[in-house]
C-alpha cells in the first residue's frame, strides 16, 4: 500500500534574471538540488560565473531563509540570482 498523503519532494533550481539594464533571457544554473540549503552552492557558482563573464562584482546574502545573489556588471546590468522550487516556476 502506498502512502498517498506524503507530498512529492520538491526540486530546486537557481535562476538569474536581469533586473536593471539591457534585458537578456533568464539564465538557469547547471544543477538541480534536493533542498534550498543545497542550492546555495548553485547561487554562489552562478554569481561567480556571471561576474567573470560580464566583468562585474557580485555578492550573496541570506533573505527570508534562502540565499540570494546580486551581480552588477561593467556593462550596466544588474542580475538577481535566486533559488526557486519547481512548484514556484512559472508554467508555460
Amino acid at each position: 500500500m502506498t502512502d498517498t498523503l506524503t507530498p512529492t519532494p520538491d526540486v530546486y533550481v537557481v535562476v538569474a534574471e536581469v533586473i536593471h539594464g539591457s534585458p537578456v533571457a533568464p539564465r538557469l544554473g547547471d544543477h538541480l538540488y534536493c533542498s534550498a540549503e543545497c542550492a546555495e552552492h548553485g547561487v554562489r557558482e552562478l554569481v561567480s560565473d556571471l561576474s567573470n563573464e560580464e566583468g562585474g562584482s557580485g555578492f550573496v546574502l541570506p533573505h527570508e531563509g534562502r540565499a540570494i545573489g546580486c551581480v552588477v556588471t561593467r556593462g550596466g546590468r544588474m542580475w538577481s540570482v535566486q533559488i526557486l522550487a519547481r512548484s514556484e516556476l512559472p508554467t508555460i
